[in-house]
């Protein structure tokens, strides 16, 4: 991603671009009067006190704020730029997703106008809710005044197990873990989240002892959106908290709406489109990212039985190329656009994104679907093989020579020598 720090103070570009390096985000910096960034932009960030330029042309605009504060934004995005670097470089990668979604769900709900195809419905909103774990603090009574004002609720845990149950058997929009008791426990449950794909993006707040500044930054390397005591409750980590619920709530909501647009132009079973809308897709893909000169990938991927594996039926190969192609539109992200080719072809378009990340999907899909061995009849099995073509949009590329171009790498790789 192309990220620009702007400020009317070429020390505060400076400063804002330095510890964005420190997160191991690139970034370039950019003082004075508004003037188009020389390669180009994707991300913005501005500073809190200076005038904002206008965001057109660019996924998302955020605003660089300081971590000992709350994050008076309005609807705006906000990251802290003096957060701890792994604090810092979570929230970037957090909005960057949000930002991609959105724009793809722009996108399909054009392609869906196109096509005469009438949008869904959006997601209806949910009452906001934070589920609370471990010994009573002042800072549930906080949290609890806070979201009672908001029209929200909090839940309350007192162990481990059972908050994790709660958080299995209903939607949360944040959880707060009381680390001042028992610290080890509370940045186990924080690994955790961390390590569960339903709740991997859960803000998480975690509450330590006084002074406790190994637990608070154990608790950022855990994946955490804030820490504070458990004895003051901080406006500022409460604020970032709210800051990460509104960030998630938006990627929920353009993810649901890309998801349903995506089983009205396609298969509700598999995941995938169907070739006419997907055709379209990729078309308005290429325009799309042509004008904003953001990359663009294609994967294709052909599904063969391994040598000297039984061949199987040609209903088994449908049902079990059919439960391929499902688990590879799970393995994607939502903002990629599959179909199915054929009887063993899957084509995938990835939006903003590299040669190398294309590579990186193509080769998850693959390594967890050759584990993975369907019915070939009769109680037997045949493992799977994957050959995998991935492809970048070059300039002037059209979405349908782009396609073509990642189907002729695999006939060509597939001819014997």
């Amino acid at each position: 991603m192309r990220i620009v720090v702007r400020a009317a103070d070429a020390r505060v570009a400076r400063d804002a671009q330095a510890l964005l390096g420190a997160a191991g985000i690139s970034a370039t910096a950019l003082a004075g009067p508004f003037r188009d960034a020389p390669d180009g932009e994707d991300i913005r960030i501005v500073m809190l006190n200076d005038p904002t330029p206008k965001s057109g042309g660019v996924l998302t605009q955020l605003v660089g704020c300081s971590v000992d504060a709350p994050p008076l934004v309005g609807d705006a995005g906000a990251i802290a730029l003096n957060a701890p670097p792994r604090l810092l470089a979570s929230q970037m990668d957090a909005w960057t997703r949000v930002a991609i979604a959105e724009e793809e769900c722009a996108r399909r709900l054009a392609t869906a106008a196109a096509l005469g195809i009438t949008p869904p419905k959006p997601m209806e909103p949910r009452k906001l809710k934070a589920l609370y774990i471990g010994a009573p603090s002042s800072v549930f009574l906080a949290l609890e005044r806070t979201l009672t004002d908001q029209g929200g609720l909090v839940a309350a845990a007192f162990t481990s197990y059972t908050g994790f149950d709660h958080l299995h058997d209903e939607p949360f929009d944040a959880v707060v873990l009381n680390g001042a008791t028992d610290p080890s426990t509370a940045l186990s449950l924080c690994s955790a989240l961390r390590r569960n794909a339903t709740l991997y993006h859960l803000p998480t707040l975690m509450l330590t002892k006084p002074g406790d500044t190994a637990t608070a930054a154990s608790a950022i390397d855990r994946g955490a959106s804030a820490v504070c005591t458990a004895v003051t409750p901080s406006p500022a980590s409460m604020g970032w908290l709210f800051e990460a619920i509104r960030r998630e709530r938006r990627r929920r909501a353009a993810e649901h709406e890309m998801r349903a647009l995506r089983d009205l132009m396609g298969d509700a079973r598999t995941g995938l489109w169907r070739r006419d809308p997907f055709d379209a897709h990729v078309a308005r893909l290429a325009n799309d990212h042509h004008v904003s000169g953001r990359p663009m990938s294609m994967v294709v991927l052909r599904v063969t039985p391994a040598i000297g594996a039984r061949e199987p039926s040609p209903e088994v190969w449908r049902k079990g190329f059919g439960e391929i192609a499902s688990l590879a539109a799970r393995l994607m992200r939502d903002a990629d656009s599959g179909m199915t080719l054929g009887a063993d072809l899957i084509a995938l378009a990835l939006p903003a994104a590299r040669l190398k990340n294309a590579k990186r999907t193509a080769e998850r899909i693959a390594s967890v679907a050759e584990c993975t061995a369907f019915a070939s009849g009769e109680g037997g099995a045949g493992p799977l093989v994957f050959e995998q073509s991935v492809v970048e949009l070059q300039p002037g590329e059209s979405g349908a020579a782009l396609l073509a171009r990642a189907l002729r790498a695999i006939e060509v790789e597939s001819i014997p020598a």
